[in-house]
Parts: C-alpha cells; structure tokens; sequence
C-alpha cells in the first residue's frame, strides 16, 4: 500500500513539475504557410477538422488567383520559406497542386519549399508528379503524418481505414527517392495514444523498408487539446503554459487559408470556431495593411493583452533573440 502510495505521489509530482516548466525559446523561422486546401480525408481525433467541416463554408480549395495573389503578398512580406501545410486539410486534395508547387520553386526569391501530408493520396502517381517538379532541389522536406503503424491504432487516430494505403505510398517514396539518389528529407511524425508504445525504429522498419538514407522518424505523445474542441480520454495532454510573458516564436510565421483568409501563425491552434484574434486580412489587402496588423498583435502581447486563441495554447515556445528579429527583415 505505502508503496503505491509513493508512486501517486511520484506521478503527482512529475505532472506538476511538467506543467509549471517553461518551454526553452527557439529562433523565429519565418515561414509562409499556404493552406491549398482545407478539405481532409481523415478525421483526426487530435484534429479541430471533425468540428470545422460542419460549416461548409470552411471547406474550400485555394484557387489560382488566390495562390496567385499569396505567393506575390508573401514575398513582399519578407519571407522566402515556403510550407504547402494545411491547417486541417489535405495538400493532395486540390487537383492544382502540382502547378502551385511549380510556381513556387520557379520563384527565384523562394528559397526553400516542404509540405505536409497524411500520405493517403501519396500514390504512385503523385510521387511521379512531385519528381518532376522544376527545381527539386529546393524542395527540402516532404512532412508526413501517420496513426502509429498498425491497422488498428492509425483507425483509431485517422478514423480512416487507409493505413494499407499509406504504408504502401510512404515506402513507394521512400524507394523511389533512393533509386535517384535524391537528398530530400522524409519526416515521418506517428501520432499515438497513450495506450501505445512505439520506437523510431518501429516507424522506420514499417514506412521505410528501402532504407532511404534520409528518413527520419519521431514519436508525437501529447496533444494540445485547441480550447476543448479536442477532448478524446485516450490521448496525453500538453501542460498549460503559464508564463507567456515573452513572445511567441510562432507570430514570425504567416499563414494564408485557402479561402483567401491570412494569420499569423502557421499552426493548426490558429483558426478556431469563432475566433479570428490571430486573423491579420485578406489576400484583398495591401501588404502595408498586413505588416500593421502584425505589430499592432505584437505590441498589444507586450502589453500582456494576448490574442484570445493563444491564451490557452499549449504549444507556445518564447522567441529567443531580440523582439525586432520576430518579423522577417522588410519590417525593419
């Protein structure tokens, strides 16, 4: 008895420890992300996308002038790393995918290109499509995420019966990547309950039985619950975030939805029911207009008045460096 008392109280104790920590700061990336579609073939437990489907006028495809008109406003905004990353949608879904990474990496002042995926659509066909992109060698990453890696724990996380499909698409890229000798990352991210262990090795044994050089794996373990909209028992909570004092690394990141909509932050944490605190315009607007709106949410967090979605983020990491480094350098 007193012994499983010892371990209550060695629990309680580590849960408390874990939430009072500060996150360590981390350097602002200055990434664009472009949204081309919020439409999704799966339905994530960990994800606010079962809940934003219900109103269909979230579910949109990013059309060619709005990708038009986001490439030039993202440039002249200062950034020259781009992300095809829905927020809660599928990069494959848009049927102009391929035409929009091209653009892209044919702009001179990009200098780099990765995307996420869920792998589901990742099918011979579009590993080809993604081969023949111009300028490959800017594409730097290529982003998956997968439900642990078996049948029945992906079903759980993806609400999908697509792990045969996935594991067969993410190893048909990772061989043909290593038949032409290419150097592009594959990151493969398993989401997985707490009910689950799972090694890197258990990862890349299944998604990677070429041996690609340049595959790496990690383990996702906690969730950031998005305010309530994500309440599944089985899975691990990040601890709340106390002190936000510091700003956010994220704020340096942009994001344009595909249905014209530009935030700042590229995470899926920034668009919630409701809420548009982190909303900084449109792809209507100037980029003048734009780049006010940013420090205006900057200066109002150092008066310690957050927008209302980043108050109970989780995954907030302090901005290491100077406060004027945030922002990429056109804002100077």
């Amino acid at each position: 008895m007193q012994l499983l008392l010892w371990f209550d109280r060695l629990r309680d104790a580590i849960r408390a420890a874990r939430a009072s920590r500060q996150p360590r700061p981390q350097s602002p990336r200055h990434v664009a992300y472009v949204e081309l579609s919020s439409i999704c073939n799966a339905a994530c437990v960990f994800c606010s996308y079962p809940i934003l489907a219900q109103d269909s006028d979230r579910l949109k495809q990013m059309s060619g002038s709005v990708f038009a008109r986001t490439l030039e406003l993202l440039l002249q905004l200062g950034y020259r790393q781009c992300s095809f990353t829905p927020t809660t949608g599928e990069v494959f879904a848009n049927p102009q995918w391929p035409d929009f990474f091209a653009q892209a990496l044919q702009n001179e002042k990009i200098e780099s290109v990765y995307f996420y995926s869920n792998g589901i659509l990742l099918t011979e066909k579009n590993i080809a499509r993604i081969l023949e992109l111009p300028n490959l060698h800017k594409l730097a990453a290529v982003h998956l995420s997968v439900g642990g890696t078996d049948k029945a724990t992906y079903h759980r996380m993806f609400g999908v019966d697509k792990f045969a499909a996935v594991q067969r698409n993410i190893n048909a890229l990772c061989k043909a990547l290593a038949d032409r000798q290419l150097t592009i990352k594959v990151c493969c991210e398993a989401r997985i309950p707490k009910t689950i262990k799972l090694a890197t090795t258990d990862i890349e044994r299944t998604f990677n039985m070429a041996g690609y050089r340049h595959f790496r794996a990690e383990v996702l373990r906690f969730f950031d619950p998005l305010g309530g909209l994500v309440t599944d028992k089985e899975l691990r909570y990040l601890p709340p975030v106390r002190d936000k004092s510091k700003l956010c690394y994220r704020l340096g990141d942009i994001r344009f939805d595909a249905r014209g909509g530009i935030w700042m932050c590229g995470c899926v944490v920034s668009e919630r029911p409701g809420d548009t605190s982190l909303r900084i315009g449109s792809t209507d607007d100037q980029a003048e207009d734009i780049m006010l709106r940013q420090t205006e949410i900057i200066s109002r967090w150092r008066q310690g008045h957050l927008p209302t979605v980043c108050a109970g983020c989780r995954v907030y990491k302090p901005a290491a460096g100077n406060d004027h480094d945030l922002l990429p350098d056109v804002h100077r």
